[in-house]
């Protein structure tokens, strides 16, 4: 007799339709969108590099989700079918005595006995990221990691779109409406930010490759011109405007620790504005936005250099 149960499970999604996985090595929780990014068995852990059938990714809520339908089915078909036919049995006993000397009563009580099933939500993530190279959705804890199933660093994918944030912040406080001192304000805290994601790209990829990118000086991603040295003056030769990109850097750098004002190291790095010492610089719209698409050229010149070392 075949006692085996074949079980088959649907795992209930979030709002996003993503199910949760859980890496069996370092335990950290990440969840990825079925039916995108590649056909595969397989999957690896964002956050360790653990890879593995994709069965091993189970969440504890998963498991005992499906072990409370496993007894539950297992109840349904093979204990309650065992103890209705006891029942009978002695129901059957107790008919077969009704007129013999010896009479056997039989008593039964429904307990009601069941198995719940134990239903589950997926956690909220910080990070939702489709992965460039495969189309794999995915979220994370934290920011960076690797695609789940290409294992394609996510950094550059979260640059651009940080970027993309960034510009549409400057169309926002770039209305008529909005007062000219905020403007100002808010420029300076957009230039900065382009920046600091820039920063954040540049972290990860000491991280992941410490030979190319060194871990001293520390705010090596904020200085364009010394990173440029870093890498053999490769930006500068390959960028198509590295006078505007190393330009705005300092002028950060000005809002960053000078209000804005013109001061001799600024001058010392861009000499042609050595009339200008004591003065506010002004940014505009137009030269923000251009300086967004700037970063994305430096942004594609970083990646083509990290894909050949990695």
């Amino acid at each position: 007799m075949n006692n085996k149960i074949t079980i088959s499970v649907n795992f209930p999604t979030d709002k996003n339709g993503m199910i949760g996985r859980e890496c069996l090595e370092c335990k950290r929780y990440f969840k990825i969108k079925p039916g995108t990014g590649l056909p595969t068995d397989y999957c690896h852990c964002p956050y360790c590099d653990y890879e593995g059938k994709s069965d091993t990714f189970l969440t504890q809520d998963q498991i005992e989700y499906v072990e409370s339908i496993a007894y539950k089915k297992v109840y349904q078909q093979f204990i309650k079918p065992s103890l209705d036919k006891l029942k009978d049995s002695f129901k059957e006993l107790e008919r077969s005595t009704r007129n013999s000397l010896i009479k056997i009563k039989v008593t039964t009580k429904e307990s009601g006995f069941d198995f719940p099933t134990k239903y589950y939500t997926e956690k909220e993530l910080e990070t939702v990221v489709t992965c460039d190279s495969c189309g794999l959705e995915f979220a994370i804890y934290g920011v960076f990691s690797k695609c789940p199933d290409c294992r394609e660093l996510n950094a550059f994918v979260i640059f651009e779109k940080s970027l993309e944030i960034t510009q549409k912040q400057l169309a926002v406080f770039s209305k008529p409406e909005v007062p000219r001192d905020i403007i100002d304000q808010t420029y300076g805290f957009i230039l900065s930010s382009s920046i600091a994601v820039f920063d954040g790209l540049g972290k990860e990829l000491r991280l992941r490759n410490p030979d190319i990118y060194p871990s001293d000086p520390k705010n090596l991603f904020q200085n364009i011109l010394l990173l440029d040295q870093k890498l053999n003056n490769l930006i500068s030769s390959k960028h198509s405007n590295f006078r505007q990109l190393l330009k705005l850097f300092q002028v950060r750098h000005l809002y960053e620790h000078n209000l804005g004002v013109i001061d001799n190291d600024f001058i010392t790095k861009l000499p042609e504005f050595k009339k200008m010492v004591g003065m506010k610089y002004i940014l505009t719209h137009d030269e923000l936005n251009n300086f967004i698409a700037l970063m994305r050229e430096l942004g594609e010149i970083i990646k083509e250099q990290f894909n050949q070392n990695k």
